[in-house]
């Protein structure tokens, strides 16, 4: 009883090694179980436009709108498909190394996975760029902010009603204030006119001690600081390793 299970055992395990060591090609990765250089007719020591060439040859001939009967499109659509994504993948030096890496090593199953969704899902998008885009958009954000603050400081002052005749009083004695009627001006129009100059007045004082801390200038100079602090921060760091790796260096010389 026990015998027949054994070689049963055996057996499984003898095919399931032969499956795994025989075929270097997976269903669903990459070309399937064709071979992407079989399907656009080159070899793995093609070069890029070798591959290139043979591509639109192919594509060229299958293509759907070449063949005029119902069955001949169904056919060369379906030819076509499997002769793009050959060649997006072996356009590719990353995808391409690993297609090779997998057809030289069939018995990493499973890495073949990883590989090949890792480059399918990882954006293919610069670290720097990111970085810059999220620094710019958080600068955009942060100014934003201590912009409305500024502005909401200087309504507050402007209906405030010390600040005001502050502001009055140094608008007419520089004679900003001009309460001569005139008659071909509307009361609307006059009064517009005094509160852009009371605003005015008040906001050229914010930075000379009246409410210094919503300052347009220091809001515009903190931002700066704010996007160039982190490239500050790498430069000096690099600099300190710099110096470090000198002293270093020194020091053994030395010794």
């Amino acid at each position: 009883m026990a015998a027949p299970v054994r070689r049963r055992l055996v057996c499984l395990i003898i095919w399931s090694c032969c499956m795994f060591t025989a075929h270097a090609f997976i269903e669903g990765l990459y070309c399937g179980v064709d071979n992407c250089y079989d399907v656009l007719d080159v070899s793995r020591e093609s070069t890029k436009s070798e591959i290139t060439k043979a591509y639109r040859k192919l594509a060229k001939k299958w293509h759907p709108d070449m063949h005029k009967k119902k069955e001949d499109k169904e056919t060369a659509s379906q030819m076509f498909l499997k002769i793009a994504n050959a060649y997006e993948i072996l356009r590719d030096e990353e995808q391409r190394n690993d297609y090779n890496y997998m057809l030289d090593n069939p018995d990493e199953y499973y890495s073949h996975y990883y590989r090949y969704y890792k480059r399918r899902v990882t954006p293919k998008v610069d670290v720097r760029v990111v970085i810059a885009v999220a620094l710019t958009v958080i600068s955009l954000v942060q100014y934003y902010g201590a912009w409305n603050n500024y502005q909401t400081a200087l309504s507050y002052l402007c209906k405030d009603q010390k600040y005001r005749i502050k502001a009055i009083d140094i608008a007419k004695s520089e004679g900003l204030l001009n309460t001569k009627k005139k008659s071909k001006r509307s009361k609307e129009e006059i009064k517009e006119e005094e509160e852009a100059t009371i605003k005015k007045i008040i906001e050229n004082r914010m930075d000379k001690g009246w409410l210094p801390e919503t300052s347009s200038y220091r809001c515009t100079v903190g931002t700066a600081h704010f996007v160039t602090l982190p490239y500050i921060k790498v430069h000096c760091l690099v600099g300190s390793l710099g110096l470090e790796v000198q002293h270093q260096e020194g020091g053994i010389w030395a010794g």
